[in-house]
């Protein structure tokens, strides 16, 4: 045997390590990308359940008045709002009214519709 033995030496190469470090980047550029996407998500759902919960609010307040066909709109913590009201069938009795009820706010718009009955007055004609 020869004095010069052949040391094999342990590690990593260079070649190994980039391929390593880029491998880790494509990953955590995945990950990322996904939490982005998850987190834009995040917010239209909750801008949706704000413009919902409004929409509720407006219903709630506008329910309890006598309908008659018409438009009413207002401003409500920012976000314009027009109500639509259409008679859709009269009888002696009851009336039946589609409501359209569109928030536009941030950007956003949103639309909700309702189908609506109510009795007729005595001696009142719409």
């Amino acid at each position: 045997m020869s004095a010069h033995h052949a040391h094999r030496q342990s590690g990593f190469t260079l070649l190994e390590m980039l391929a390593a470090v880029t491998l880790l980047t494509i990953g955590f550029f995945i990950v990322l990308t996904a939490m982005g996407s998850a987190t834009r998500s995040l917010i239209k759902d909750d801008q949706s359940t704000q413009l919902a919960l409004m929409a509720r609010s407006l219903w709630d307040e506008h329910a309890h008045d006598y309908l008659k066909a018409g438009v009413q709109q207002g401003t409500e913590a920012g976000a314009q709002w027009q109500l639509t009201t259409t008679l859709l069938r009269r009888s002696s009795s009851v009336q039946m009214f589609k409501l359209v009820l569109a928030i536009d706010s941030n950007g956003r718009h949103e639309e909700f519709s309702a189908l609506h009955a109510q009795g007729t007055l005595a001696g009142l004609s719409p």
